[in-house]
């Protein structure tokens, strides 16, 4: 051995920056001292020479934090240890120990694996002193998960003290920053190796299973496809989707074995199915774009027209060029709704009332009074996208409106002929009971003549639901029932109940995500969806409330969201508009959106109200409880899942109110939607306690706390409050039908308590509202006398004011009602 080598060594061992000597230090650098002369073999520095010597660790190792890139020599112990591991190795003095004296002796790579392992009881690191040979190490040097910013650019190990590293603070004296978010290495990456192993496994599953499921004559071609796709995941989506696609094999051989025709390449085909079962078993559903519409339908799985193949939107092309062609009917030429661009726009939707100006004006007028009071409670369209396509005029028939046809503005001009006295909103000008008639008979012709009720449109949803609610209000609930019905099932054929932005929907036999974005349904056409089925979801649950029926569109077939708020409708300003014109001093923000997901709240309480206490099959009917036998401290015929429900139900009404925002209290001047609103929350509570107004705190002990009929009397004494509001602010005869409906139910109540002198006083006011309100609509003259025979049935002793106003409402009616 060279003296030099050995004095070279002695001195980097004794210099100032290296740790205290030891006998375990002294023989590794001796013993590599002669290892680099004899072998020619890099030495393994120990850890005070790494740490006093920058230049070495950069040349000889890859240092960062726990995951950084290591590179070291490959007879280096460190390959095999820890990091934090004191500095002896599989070359260390026999003097470590007996195991290191066995080791060494096995030689080769295994020898230095097991001699290292051996050596674990080696000296104390540097800063430890000297110890006695053999010991354990005790500072072992932890495991940092987070290196600082400067150790890890000069790829150095950190201790990951704070505020400090020691490689900052007593080796390089550079500013020690940890920052987390800067090193981007760790995250993610075992989550994307799992994703990406569970895609793997994945697509070699479906592929494995497809060939042992494939018929013989496929499995060939199969195995052909996969061996010569540049990406299994193609052939797996293939084959996975099953009946929804199909596999092609383009080639110019056959595709046999052994053909050397051309390449096999595999590419989808929505025409060509793997296997009849494939096709029964994945067509569970699907939404297909009508070709004559243009809207979206929805087939179910059950349905056999799910397996009709689509018809192609050029396939009627021939019909749909055809003069005098509109919405995929044939119109002739002479077709007054086939006008020049130079006309106006408001003659272009209507010719009910001829080519004048009077005509025009009039239109414009029953359009205001269809938006002022009717759509904001009934709110079942866009108004914004109406009010373009309405601008634009119905002009030529190639271009097809798509939110604006005659027959919605035809129903919307019929409703609005019930909030004015103009002479023109009468078929026959002396008889307000002919109040929109004109324009109604003209919605049933275009329904007729044109088959409109067989092309599904959300026009035709919407005017099919405006008409239902109209007729309504004329006293013919057979013929609105009918007209609701035909709304809400077109709705559902229309898919309008799912929820097209939540995941992939199959769209004419091909699997596509329906939500925005180019090629797929705009913005503004999936808000008009959602607010017509929600609007369609509010008329319903007025019918069945009117009709004490149970809902046609229960919320359990609702997979879609609710429509957003626009800032620029609900931030509008309404203001009341009559035959005088608008009034500015009660100009107000129109929060139209807003009150309407309110009262889409109550209605989704209303049908479980009705499902659960008036439901004509339930296991036991609540409103059959009062013919049980009524024990005093018993249950009376209730069972305990009645009284759970009624109390689970009142609570959800009682919330309601607590979370209504600020704005939207009931007091005086407030929007007439509101006051409607807050009607309808207070019916609620009628339609809830009204089943069990026989019972009392005497006969059933669990009521105690809610007395049915104190509750229905202060929820009709509210609806009575809230009705003086609108009276005083509006009057009455601009207020939508419904209304006629909540103070009928409310004078019901007030004649159970008509001793008292509070409903003395309300069941006067209500019958005053009521023959208000009969100028405009049929429905609240026949209330009347509904509220007349009762009295006289029941014997009740009615005020003198309501007895003259019952009379007055009797005269020639009762017959006409058929009463």
């Amino acid at each position: 051995m060279n003296l030099n080598s050995q004095g070279h060594a002695l001195s980097n061992i004794l210099s100032p920056s290296s740790s205290p000597l030891t006998a375990s230090t002294v023989d590794t650098a001796v013993l590599q001292s002669s290892r680099r002369e004899n072998d020619h073999i890099p030495p393994v520095p120990t850890a005070p020479l790494l740490l006093s010597n920058p230049a070495f660790v950069n040349r000889s190792m890859n240092f960062g934090d726990s995951n950084s890139t290591r590179n070291l020599p490959p007879t280096s112990g460190l390959l095999l240890a820890d990091s934090s591991t004191a500095t002896s190795t599989s070359t260390s003095s026999p003097v470590a120990g007996p195991t290191s004296t066995a080791t060494s002796a096995r030689g080769g790579r295994g020898g230095h694996r097991a001699g290292f392992k051996g050596n674990k009881r080696a000296t104390a690191s540097s800063g430890s002193g000297s110890a006695e040979i053999g010991a354990p190490v005790t500072n072992k040097r932890r495991c940092v998960s987070n290196a600082c910013i400067a150790c890890r650019k000069r790829k150095s190990k950190c201790d990951g003290n704070a505020p400090s590293c020691a490689a900052c603070s007593s080796v390089y004296g550079t500013e020690c920053i940890y920052d987390p978010t800067s090193d981007h290495r760790r995250k993610g990456v075992y989550k994307r190796d799992i994703d990406n192993l569970k895609t793997r496994n994945t697509t070699l599953q479906t592929l494995v299973q497809a060939i042992l499921d494939y018929p013989e004559d496929q499995v060939i071609g199969l195995v052909h496809a996969i061996r010569n796709a540049e990406n299994l995941e193609d052939v797996a989506e293939a084959v996975s989707h099953g009946g929804k696609y199909g596999l092609q094999f383009n080639s110019t051989g056959s595709g046999a074995p052994g053909n050397k025709g051309g390449p096999l390449t595999l590419s989808m085909a929505s025409d060509h199915e793997p296997t009849f079962e494939s096709e029964l078993s994945h067509r569970m559903s699907q939404l297909r774009v009508d070709s004559e519409s243009g809207q979206v339908r929805f087939i179910g799985g059950t349905s056999n027209l799910i397996l009709l193949p689509s018809r192609s939107k050029d396939s009627d092309s021939s019909r749909r060029n055809s003069p005098g062609a509109m919405f995929g009917l044939d119109r002739q030429l002479g077709d007054p709704y086939l006008t020049d661009s130079g006309r106006n726009p408001l003659l272009s939707w209507t010719n009910v009332l001829g080519e004048s100006l009077q005509a025009c004006e009039a239109i414009e007028h029953l359009l205001n009074m269809y938006f002022t009071w009717h759509y904001p409670y009934f709110t079942t369209l866009s108004r914004e996208l109406f009010l373009r396509d309405f601008r634009a005029g119905y002009s030529t028939p190639i271009i097809q409106p798509k939110y604006c046809t005659p027959l919605l503005f035809n129903a919307m001009l019929a409703l609005g002929c019930h909030f004015t006295a103009h002479p023109m909103a009468r078929a026959v000008k002396s008889d307000p009971d002919t109040a929109g008639d004109h324009f109604f008979n003209e919605c049933k012709r275009l329904i007729l003549e044109n088959d409109e009720h067989v092309t599904p449109r959300l026009t035709t949803v919407q005017a099919l639901a405006l008409m239902s609610v109209r007729e309504a209000g004329c006293a013919r609930e057979e013929r609105g029932w009918s007209y609701s019905g035909m709304s809400f099932r077109m709705g559902i054929e229309m898919g309008l109940n799912l929820d097209l932005e939540g995941g992939d929907s199959e769209v004419d036999g091909s699997r596509q995500r329906i939500g925005t974005g180019k090629g797929r349904i705009s913005e503004e056409e999936l808000d008009a969806r959602k607010i017509t089925f929600w609007g369609c979801f509010l008329f319903d649950k007025c019918w069945s409330n009117y009709m004490g029926r149970m809902p046609q569109l229960p919320s359990s077939i609702a997979s879609v969201q609710k429509y957003m708020i626009m800032p620029f409708e609900d931030s509008a300003e309404w203001y009341p508009y009559t035959d005088v014109g608008k009034s500015l001093i009660s100009a107000q923000p129109a929060r139209t959106r807003v009150v309407a997901l309110q009262i889409l709240e109550l209605c989704e309480i209303s049908s479980d109200i009705l499902i659960q206490f008036y439901n004509p099959n339930p296991p036991k009917k609540a409103a059959n409880l009062a013919a049980s036998s009524l024990r005093a401290g018993t249950s009376g015929g209730m069972g305990k899942a009645d009284i759970r429900n009624l109390s689970n139900l009142w609570s959800r009404l009682e919330e309601w109110r607590k979370n209504l925002p600020r704005e939207l209290e009931p007091q005086q001047g407030c929007l007439p939607q509101l006051l409607l609103m807050h009607m309808f929350h207070q019916l609620l509570y009628i339609h809830l306690f009204r089943p069990f107004l026989k019972y009392t705190a005497a006969t059933l002990p669990a009521l105690s706390n809610l007395d049915p009929k104190k509750t229905c009397v202060e929820a009709a004494s509210k609806i009575s409050k809230f009705l003086r509001f609108y009276k005083r602010e509006y009057g009455l005869r601009q207020i939508c039908n419904i209304a006629a409906y909540m103070i009928h139910s409310a004078c019901t109540i007030h004649l159970m308590n008509v001793p008292e002198k509070s409903a003395k006083r309300d069941i006067v006011q209500g019958l005053r509202s009521l023959e208000d309100m009969a100028e405009g609509w049929l429905c609240a003259r026949r209330a009347l006398v509904i509220i007349r025979i009762l009295a006289k049935k029941w014997k009740i002793e009615l005020p003198d004011e309501a007895v003259v106003i019952l009379a007055r409402a009797a005269k020639g009616r009762a017959e006409q009602f058929g009463l």
